[in-house]
């Protein structure tokens, strides 16, 4: 819709007109990246019940609730997640965070090591699994959890740099640098 206004055209959108799916679910990633949790988390039941299948609108609404430290809800929609498509990775590793949030940290490993066997490229799940491995003092598999994922993007300086802590504190000075 135009307006005129004086000499200058104004171009005002019609807050009647819906969203589409994706056009919401991207509103929703862009306000969870911005932490505004709670219009995320209400665009994403929105997109929900129109439509329970949405895996992406379920991933989003685990990380919503894991950030908000509500740990049972974001169980609860990776579970929802993985139900409707076994196969997706990224629901396990979320499922992963819950677990080693909540201090139980062999059911976060079982859950990144599918993850990683599921997708094998997937460079989250091998820090996740890192640094789980590591809470749970098994160092040696932490080191090759990092060394995958750098293998995939020898460029993430956060993981060069925690391989490289880990590594001084192995005493493994030379492999550091």
């Amino acid at each position: 819709m135009q307006q005129q206004i004086g000499q200058t055209q104004v171009l005002l959108k019609m807050n009647e007109v819906p969203l589409s799916s994706v056009g919401l679910l991207e509103l929703a990633h862009r306000e969870y990246q911005a932490v505004d949790y709670e219009n995320a988390e209400r665009h994403c039941m929105q997109l929900w019940r129109q439509d329970s299948n949405n895996t992406g609108v379920l991933l989003l609404l685990s990380s919503i609730h894991f950030q908000c430290r509500r740990l049972d809800k974001s169980a609860h929609f990776s579970t929802l997640a993985i139900k409707q498509n076994p196969l997706l990775a990224e629901a396990y590793s979320n499922l992963g965070n819950v677990y080693k949030e909540r201090g139980q940290l062999q059911e976060a490993l079982e859950n990144y090591r599918h993850a990683v066997r599921l997708k094998p490229d997937f460079i989250d799940g091998y820090i996740n699994l890192a640094a789980a491995l590591v809470a749970a003092r098994d160092m040696e598999q932490a080191v090759q959890a990092y060394v995958t994922a750098l293998q995939y993007n020898p460029d993430l300086y956060c993981v060069r740099s925690d391989l490289g802590n880990l590594l001084k504190a192995l005493g493994r000075l030379d492999e550091a640098k």
